[in-house]
């Protein structure tokens, strides 16, 4: 009697539970989504959840106002991380006979893959400004492969086969080399998409509604240039206990960094090439910065590798120049002493430098 009793109670819960959820559910489509006004300001970042799950809430007004401001949109790999000293975006922003502001998406290995979806999916990426860092060092043996992990941290893929209209052969390829093998995971991804999208609808939508004001202060406006300006050390090499014979600051990782190139993948390049098409299509203003390697750290771990990784920088010159794209080369800074924190990634000082040559190319192309 009491085990009946109790299989009652839990269909009892059960049957509420699902008249909840579908009330829930049913309630949400209820609710109009929140029309966001202007805003005056350019909005320095976005979050890359709003990216992954398409917030066209935030994505929307985020590249208008950078649009509206007439600034850039820096895209890269990790290379668009903060600096304890200053990125080269940063010291762009702190310039102040620089007039346009450059606002930046980061996140460690956000490849160009990553980037598919915005550029594809959303219509008000037509006519942006684009600064996208490429890292040659994507060519050695361990990075020059996609990446499962790295693209769905950043990517859906249900929104990613969502912008995939109309098809485009590159993009759908990257989405095929990155989509996992587990179709439990593919579903998991469609749900978890569906239920975030109800979500918002009321912890978005409707808060918002209630109190607009709320929004604003939601926003990533830019950080404040002068405090760069007095804490950073511009144009010195970044610690006084440099390795100046790896040429870098931190040595930890190199034992578990194989200095290799692979000659063979066409994946980086596919990629690439799927980058510039697509940017093209979608009437996007892509400007390439090429950025240098740590060529004293090879030279000291497997000089025989270098010729390689020359020609891979041939390789994406290149391509470049075939498709008539517009680039910084910064590839000579690839010997200058101090430019890298590790045998990966630049340094504050690299950035200085790097920002040095950006803006030449930004001055040069704004008084054409």
């Amino acid at each position: 009697m009491n085990r009946i009793y109790c299989l009652k109670i839990l269909a009892w819960i059960g049957a509420v539970s699902l008249l909840t959820f579908g009330f829930w559910m049913l309630a949400a489509w209820c609710i109009p989504p929140f029309q966001a006004k202007t805003t005056e300001q350019q909005i320095y970042t976005i979050r890359h959840q709003d990216l992954r799950y398409n917030n066209t809430l935030y994505i929307d007004i985020f590249l208008n106002s950078i649009k509206q401001k007439n600034g850039y949109l820096v895209l890269g790999t990790s290379e668009t991380n903060t600096l304890k000293n200053g990125n080269y975006y940063d010291f762009l922003n702190a310039d102040t006979n620089l007039t346009p502001r450059f606002s930046v998406i980061a996140g460690a290995g956000r490849t160009a893959c990553t980037y598919f979806p915005l550029i594809q999916g959303n219509p008000n990426v037509e006519n942006v400004k684009i600064l996208y860092f490429l890292n040659p060092i994507y060519w050695t043996a361990q990075f020059s492969q996609n990446n499962r992990n790295y693209f769905h941290r950043y990517v859906s893929y249900a929104v990613y086969q969502k912008s995939n209209h109309p098809y485009n052969a590159g993009v759908d390829a990257a989405l095929r080399a990155n989509k996992s093998k587990s179709i439990s995971t593919w579903t998991e991804d469609w749900l978890e998409y569906a239920l975030r999208c109800m979500k918002r609808k009321y912890d978005q939508d409707l808060r918002f509604a209630l109190n607009p004001s709320h929004f604003q202060s939601t926003l990533h406006h830019f950080p404040n240039s002068k405090n760069l300006e007095i804490n950073s050390h511009w144009g010195r090499i970044d610690s006084s206990k440099y390795n100046f014979t790896y040429n870098m600051s931190d040595t930890s990782h190199l034992r578990t960094y194989h200095f290799q190139v692979d000659t063979i993948a066409r994946y980086r390049y596919d990629e690439l090439q799927t980058m510039i098409d697509l940017c093209r299509q979608r009437h996007v203003d892509v400007t390439f910065v090429i950025g240098p390697y740590n060529r004293k750290a090879f030279s000291e771990l497997n000089p025989k590798k270098i010729p390689h990784f020359e020609n891979v920088y041939l390789q994406i010159r290149h391509l470049l120049d075939k498709n008539g794209c517009h680039y910084v080369d910064a590839s000579d800074l690839s010997d200058v002493p101090g430019v890298f924190n590790d045998w990966q990634h630049h340094s504050s000082y690299g950035a200085y430098l790097l920002y040095l040559k950006i803006k030449d190319y930004v001055l040069e192309k704004e008084n054409r």
